[in-house]
């Protein structure tokens, strides 16, 4: 039995860096110029960095959680251009990694007008579900996981089992189906400025899926694959693509993850199966060894005394 203590992830642990890349992407891009913001729909190459830092101490005051900040950049490749910016807090149990009520959790995405930038404020926003972590010793079964655009965890189905570079892991797969989103009139209105002249409303959807391969005796997930697509269909005109992408882990991010993953597996092999197994085989050994000296002390009869010289 692997030992209880060390199937919890440490408030301090750092995970790796995380990229993802989605090549010949179609997204909207926003730009500054002489005249005013200016809004485009591209092609390219979009790259994602998500980077996590651990806060052990306001996870001190809370009982077998993680306190996560994330920070998250997507980037234009080919013109160097930011696509957006966007900060997280959130609170995952240690064992699970399935996010759990704080009150301190929240997300914020950076807007072109500054005055809309107010932070990350704590309170506005649920996180449920699984996020960057699955549980130690995963099931074959349906999880929830998040999903960013929706603001809430849909279930994802347990679909096989695949080796990744040697290491024996569970796939999920996640379906969204197409969805309308809230749009303000504010953002709605500035976004057929740009992409659908002469329309006065419209309406945004989404729809996606997942495919993530995971370690079951980590939770850790070594593979990942998101396809995200979003449209705006105006009052007339043709329906604008936001943003139809295929996100995978960089070469840099899955030999990171999957070396951690082994590595973490090594260890919870060490303490919980093989150091066990090897503390019972030396317990039987000293216990056989004692056996065996009792019986040769019982056939050798009495010892004789030590001889002295009288003088």
């Amino acid at each position: 039995m692997i030992v209880p203590s060390q199937k919890q992830v440490p408030t301090d642990y750092k995970p790796a860096d995380v990229t993802v890349e989605a090549p010949g992407a179609t997204f909207v891009a926003a730009q500054l110029s002489a005249t005013g913001p200016q809004v485009s729909v591209q092609h390219g190459t979009l790259r994602s960095t998500t980077v996590v830092t651990p806060d052990p101490k306001a996870a001190a005051s809370l009982d077998n959680t993680l306190i996560w900040g994330a920070a998250q950049t997507t980037t234009w490749v080919e013109s160097s251009v930011p696509i957006s910016q966007a900060e997280s807090r959130i609170a995952l149990d240690q064992v699970s990694g399935a996010a759990v009520p704080w009150a301190g959790q929240c997300y914020f995405e950076a807007q072109m007008d500054p005055s809309k930038n107010t932070g990350c404020v704590p309170g506005s926003i649920t996180f449920t579900g699984q996020l960057y972590l699955f549980p130690f010793d995963t099931q074959k079964k349906e999880y929830q996981y998040w999903e960013g655009a929706l603001r809430t965890a849909l279930p994802i189905a347990y679909r096989g089992t695949e080796k990744i570079d040697g290491l024996t892991t569970y796939r999920f797969e996640q379906a969204v189906p197409k969805t309308d989103l809230p749009a303000d009139a504010a953002t709605m209105a500035g976004l057929l400025a740009f992409l659908a002249p002469g329309a006065r409303t419209g309406t945004m959807s989404y729809e996606g899926s997942r495919t993530l391969w995971v370690e079951p005796m980590t939770g850790a997930i070594v593979a990942y694959q998101e396809r995200q697509h979003r449209e705006v269909v105006p009052d007339t005109g043709a329906t604008v693509v936001l943003l139809d992408a295929t996100f995978k882990y960089d070469q840099a991010t899955a030999k990171a993850i999957l070396d951690d993953a082994r590595d973490g597996r090594s260890q919870l092999l060490l303490l919980g199966r093989y150091l066990p197994i090897g503390l019972l085989v030396l317990g039987v050994l000293l216990v056989l060894g004692g056996v065996l000296l009792l019986r040769r002390r019982a056939t050798a009869g009495p010892q004789p005394a030590e001889l002295t010289t009288a003088r």
